[in-house]
């Protein structure tokens, strides 16, 4: 199980072939605008996550199926993932 912490567009398609279903992403900083679209080529049994703060800072709205969480939710979901992967 492993949270791909995402903070950039592009880093989506970099991580994608490696996604496995028991996997979460969560987009920050500029990544967040992710959170506002349907993301194709990701299972939909991936968990998705975005950092509340980069959403309201940005003006952005998550989509049904992104989970908004606080700083304290992303060092929690951290702690109960057996690998973190920056992208």
């Amino acid at each position: 199980m492993r949270l791909h912490i995402l903070n950039s567009p592009e880093s989506l398609s970099r991580c994608q072939s490696i996604l496995v279903e028991t996997d979460s992403l969560i987009f920050i900083e500029d990544a967040a605008v992710l959170a506002c679209r349907q993301l194709s080529g990701v299972n939909a049994d991936i968990s998705l996550y975005a950092l509340d703060d980069d959403l309201k800072r940005r003006g952005i709205i998550a989509a049904s199926n992104v989970n908004a969480v606080t700083m304290e939710e992303f060092v929690d979901l951290c702690a109960e993932h057996s690998q973190c992967l920056s992208w």
